[in-house]
């Protein structure tokens, strides 16, 4: 009789055990995924987050000491949370980086450079932060491990990771991408990380897959036709990337040309369309020609824009390649 009761008490003690242990993880999760995903990347410096309310800012400032907040987000004065960290950051006298990065794209070299810049620069600790604190805080968090540690790639990578919110699955799968890139780079040049060799990848070698292009007309500048004729010009592609391009037939998917005529001056659309409607694939330092047609436009001044974009399904973004840092073609065109 007694060891049944033993028994029992085992079980209720196991059970108790087992209920606390999934009571935490259900709080750590919902913490992670819909509440503040406060952490700590590099004790005493580097500290990472979820949006929070101003009041919830104010609060990890000064329970952490926080000299500086690197908002990820971008700079946008027009929202309620963006004005609540510019209060927060005013009212306690420190420092606030606005950089602009996107949890579904590639980060754009330039932003990448002026993150590496803030690292090094700024004041510490600081407090990197997007929306979900998962993705584009993901990247910088690891960023920062590598840049300010001697921690490796694979335990810098942990910063992204489901323990912190993000999968590597979908177009935020971008973000692990990033790093692949950079550790081809190590394998293909022998090498192993370390803080200068990822600043010296990120200055020199660092392109955003398959979106960079060198764009130009094959035609006699400047451009100029008469009023009520049409017209089509030829523009050559020039594939400055480190991946295929892929064209396909169709209105969406793979990747083609958006071009536009827009009135000088007042930046009025008065035609756009798009070239590129077929199936090929255009290897890094290959090019192709594309036809860009024209119907008759009245007299005036106008400016040719034209951009590679890839194009995603109704549900996904499109990408136009200058939002990686690529130049798109624009040029004056004359009716006369």
């Amino acid at each position: 009789m007694q060891g049944g009761r033993s028994l029992v008490t085992r079980r209720r003690l196991l059970q108790l055990i087992g209920g606390g242990v999934v009571a935490a993880v259900g709080y750590e999760a919902g913490r992670v995924l819909i509440g503040t995903n406060v952490h700590t990347v590099i004790p005493g410096r580097v500290y990472r987050s979820a949006q929070l309310s101003q009041g919830q800012l104010e609060q990890l400032i000064a329970e952490r000491g926080i000299r500086t907040v690197v908002n990820l987000r971008g700079c946008c004065p027009e929202m309620e949370w963006y004005m609540g960290d510019a209060r927060a950051t005013c009212r306690l006298g420190i420092n606030q980086e606005d950089l602009t990065f996107s949890a579904k794209r590639y980060p754009h070299p330039g932003e990448v450079y002026r993150l590496v810049q803030v690292l090094e620069q700024a004041e510490y600790p600081l407090l990197l932060h997007c929306a979900r604190g998962a993705d584009r805080t993901g990247l910088a968090s690891t960023l920062a491990v590598l840049l300010l540690t001697g921690c490796d790639l694979t335990q810098a990578r942990w910063q992204l990771s489901v323990r912190y919110g993000h999968l590597a699955v979908g177009r935020t799968a971008a973000m692990d991408r990033f790093f692949d890139y950079y550790e081809a780079w190590l394998q293909q040049e022998g090498k192993r990380h370390s803080p200068e060799r990822l600043r010296q990848w990120i200055e020199q070698h660092y392109c955003p897959g398959p979106f960079r292009a060198e764009l130009r007309l094959l035609e006699t500048q400047p451009l100029q036709w008469p009023a009520g004729q049409g017209r089509v010009l030829r523009l050559l592609a020039v594939n400055r990337a480190i991946e295929p391009w892929q064209f396909v037939p169709g209105g969406s998917g793979g990747v083609q040309l958006r071009y536009s005529l827009l009135v000088h001056g007042s930046g009025r659309l008065v035609f756009r369309e798009r070239a590129g409607r077929f199936r090929r694939q255009v290897l890094p330092g290959q090019a192709v020609e594309l036809r860009l047609g024209f119907p008759p436009l009245p007299s005036g001044r106008y400016l040719l824009h034209a951009d590679l974009v890839d194009m995603q399904p109704i549900d996904l973004l499109d990408s136009d390649f200058a939002q990686y840092g690529s130049e798109p073609l624009q040029t004056t065109v004359r009716i006369t």
